[in-house]
């Protein structure tokens, strides 16, 4: 009986408007074109997307539950304004995700997303910036895709949305982008040789980073 595979995310296909303005404020979000505690003027997404306010108020609320966003009554709507307190919370939980990940990979989806991983290592030697952001996310996925846990993939998805923005944060200095292209090559190399222990310590590494230059990061913007 031929294993079966998490389903892979399909590309981004839109049923409604409020949809187009949630994808459309959530990556204003994540780019930093919304900055933290800057507040979302709803009028002017509609403007911009030439719709009315009111799949944008749809599209406020559920990014606001999903932690995106903070919603006061009378006040309107902010993006997240990151305390260290948060920064720290989530990327503890996003190593235990990603940690336990790497302890538990199936190696019947290690040969099933072989190609996948050759693919993806061939696309991060040579990705631009701007290219290497969404390789970022896909590999990071992939790790967690790995175990065929569909619980666990649906859990780190659920985090990833909400601390979308630290990924463009983590990866401005140059000698971090270098570095974390560094890493994520040896991940992919240590997952297809099937040496989970190096995996596990180079996630933990890398995340670790991470975790410091993004700290720096909103420090220093606090200042």
């Amino acid at each position: 009986m031929q294993k079966s595979t998490l389903p892979v995310r399909p590309k981004a296909v839109y049923s409604s408007i409020s949809e187009q303005v949630y994808a459309y404020v959530k990556e204003q979000i994540a780019s930093g074109a919304i900055s933290p505690g800057e507040k979302i003027s709803e009028q002017a997404i509609a403007d911009t997307l030439n719709t009315s306010r009111s799949p944008v108020r749809e599209a406020i609320k559920k990014l606001a539950s999903e932690g995106i966003i903070d919603y006061f009554p009378n006040r309107g709507a902010y993006a997240k304004q990151y305390t260290q307190k948060y920064i720290s919370d989530s990327f503890k939980v996003r190593i235990l995700l990603e940690s336990y990940a790497a302890s538990h990979i199936d190696n019947g989806l290690r040969e099933d997303y072989r190609q996948r991983m050759e693919s993806l290592r061939d696309s991060i030697r040579v990705a631009t910036r701007d290219e290497y952001v969404r390789l970022d996310a896909d590999l990071h996925e992939l790790l967690i895709r790995l175990t065929g846990n569909e619980t666990l993939l649906n859990l780190y998805r659920l985090l990833y949305s909400q601390i979308t923005t630290f990924r463009n944060v983590s990866l401005m200095e140059e000698h971090v982008f270098r570095d974390s292209t560094g890493a994520h090559l040896a991940i992919l190399d240590s997952l297809l040789e099937g040496n989970d222990e190096r995996v596990l310590r180079i996630v933990s590494r890398h995340l670790s980073i991470s975790q410091s230059v993004v700290e720096r990061y909103y420090e220093e913007k606090k200042e």
